[in-house]
């Protein structure tokens, strides 16, 4: 059995794997009912008051506007439900002992910190997967589907995806959502290797998160500047895949600036972990 497949075995046999799957299930569901039980006056919601400037045929509410509304609502909350297992993943085993005892057999540290790494992002994948699944899934049953109208208040234009292609965008989304998530994983993964308990990095990455998220939106001159430096302005990537054309340099930019926070994030945690004295 591969390192790979043990600490996947081990990630899900942990309980708190399955609150992110657990808080997901209940959001989205909450979430799809109310705006079911709701849908004339959500319906006005979502059109933004396009009805005074455009003739609407049909329900503007289908699965993947739906969708989209979902992501856009938790994609602030989703980080936390990572930073839960991803920053149990080195140090609750340096509490437990368990850590010691892996470091005095044949695989590498190299290896270890590796596999480890590798069933985080597994981890993160497996969330955003079922959390598109679900949403989608129950957006099909409620609401059907359709095209997919994009209005945001204070912006000069709506992008209308027409329902041939609005299953692949939001696909793609998804597939963008999971590297926007890894960032996240990958910093809880790298407190992970400092401390020798779980609450400190859970908190400190989603500490770093938050402050990060109200840097990135605060007006000033001074945060401005900063915006580029921080993770948190390129996790948007999902809704560019939701535009229409895709404006793909802006697409490579922030998946390039994500996949370098990854490395960055896993190069200083490899670096902590070969290094770490292990007494427990």
């Amino acid at each position: 059995m591969s390192l790979f497949t043990v600490e996947i075995e081990k990630t899900y046999r942990r309980w708190r794997t399955y609150i992110g799957f657990a808080v997901i299930l209940a959001a989205v569901l909450l979430l799809e009912v109310i705006i079911k039980l709701n849908e004339p006056q959500m319906s006005r919601a979502f059109s933004g008051g396009l009805n005074a400037d455009f003739l609407i045929s049909g329900h503007i509410l289908n699965a993947w506007v739906i969708t989209a509304f979902i992501m856009n609502s938790l994609y602030i909350h989703v980080p936390f439900l990572i930073a839960l297992v991803a920053g149990d993943m080195v140090s609750s085993e340096a509490t437990s002992g368990t850590l010691r005892f892996m470091l005095i057999r044949p695989p590498s540290r190299t290896k270890i910190i590796s596999a480890k790494f590798l069933a985080m992002l597994f981890y993160t994948a497996s969330l955003i997967v079922f959390f598109g699944i679900l949403s989608v899934g129950l957006g099909l049953i409620f609401f059907g589907g359709g095209d997919l109208v994009k209005f945001q208040p204070g912006l000069p234009h709506i992008v209308v995806l027409p329902a041939h292609i609005a299953a692949s965008r939001t696909g793609m989304a998804f597939l963008a959502a999971i590297l926007s998530m890894s960032v996240v994983g990958s910093l809880a993964f790298l407190f992970s290797t400092l401390a020798d308990n779980s609450i400190g990095p859970i908190i400190g990455s989603i500490a770093v998160v938050i402050i990060s998220f109200i840097l990135g939106n605060l007006p000033f001159e001074f945060t401005e500047s900063l915006r580029p430096y921080l993770f948190t302005t390129y996790m948007g990537i999902w809704q560019l895949l939701l535009d229409n054309p895709i404006q793909w340099s802006i697409v490579g930019k922030y998946a390039l600036a994500l996949l370098g926070y990854d490395t960055v994030f896993f190069g200083i945690a490899y670096y902590v972990f070969v290094r770490k004295d292990i007494k427990s």
